[in-house]
């Protein structure tokens, strides 16, 4: 699977191989393997990483915009509380729909 991304190595392998002895640049060929347990992962593998990690980014931020809204939803709140409602929806929905650089949904105005 080729992915039209700049891959950010250092990232993923710190996320998934934090715990093994690297080194590297901002390219594939930069990095430097110098455990003797594992083998370097190919590039393949760390694109796949790579959208993992992105997706995971996602959620977080998704999660914390629906944190950012909780109260919006309670039962005494009322200002356009289906407005809020309808905007939680999507952003549950969002991970799934995501691809890079789109934007997550438009909040409600105040």
């Amino acid at each position: 699977m080729y992915i039209d991304i700049m891959v950010n190595y250092r990232e993923v392998l710190l996320k998934y191989y934090g715990d093994i002895h690297w080194k590297c640049g901002k390219t594939y060929e930069s990095i430097e393997w110098y455990d003797e347990t594992s083998e370097k992962p190919t590039k393949e593998k760390l694109d796949e990483l790579y959208e993992l990690y992105l997706l995971e980014q996602v959620r977080q931020e998704r999660n914390q915009l629906l944190q950012d809204s909780d109260f919006r939803v309670l039962v005494d709140y009322v200002k356009d509380k289906d407005l809020w409602i309808e905007y939680r929806q999507k952003l549950r929905e969002f991970p799934s729909i995501w691809v890079k650089d789109m934007e997550f949904p438009t909040p409600p105005s105040d």
